[in-house]
């Protein structure tokens, strides 16, 4: 079950692989960036994407300095990892924090008025926090803020109905 977009951002449910846990694969500017793991548990993936929804709900101004995602992507990268750059602004627009499923892709949401750029890089390995190169340039996808909330809320959706439904087979059990 598809929510959103492959192109832009979307979330792709598998809810009938796992009865513990909540696989989805997530994409962003066509790029699937979680192709090693996408078996989330329930209740971080609930609050994660309760913290997203919320952070998109209203357009807020570009990070001051803003010039393109690409850019912006580099220095938020390098400041995450050498927080001496004093670009704590941009490491704040981290994106995906998600767990296990998404420590191999750096990713930021930029916002900009009525639009997110999302900018992205998948790692090989760990990638820069871990000492290993990064496989690829960024993926950059300009997306509309409104969309990207409802993407997100429609995910969260689904994401608290099926825990509850996973939840009550649990405690069936017992």
């Amino acid at each position: 079950m598809l929510i959103g977009t492959r192109t832009g951002f979307g979330l792709d449910f598998h809810i009938e692989r796992d009865p513990g846990l909540l696989c989805a694969d997530i994409f962003i500017g066509g790029l699937h960036v979680n192709t090693w793991d996408n078996a989330f548990y329930p209740p971080l993936l609930v609050r994660c994407l309760t913290e997203e929804a919320a952070r998109f709900g209203a357009p807020a101004e570009p990070v001051a300095g803003f010039t393109s995602p690409r850019e912006a992507f580099g220095l938020a990268e390098h400041a995450a990892y050498d927080d001496a750059t004093g670009r704590a602004d941009l490491v704040r627009c981290a994106f995906l924090e998600w767990g296990e499923c998404t420590e191999e892709v750096t990713a930021f949401a930029f916002p900009d008025g009525d639009r997110v750029h999302l900018a992205c890089r998948v790692r090989d390995g760990g990638g820069p926090a871990w000492g290993t190169p990064a496989r690829d340039e960024p993926t950059v996808a300009s997306v509309s803020r409104i969309a990207l909330a409802e993407t997100l809320a429609a995910a969260l959706a689904v994401a608290e109905r099926e825990w509850a439904v996973r939840l009550a087979a649990i405690k069936a059990r017992d």
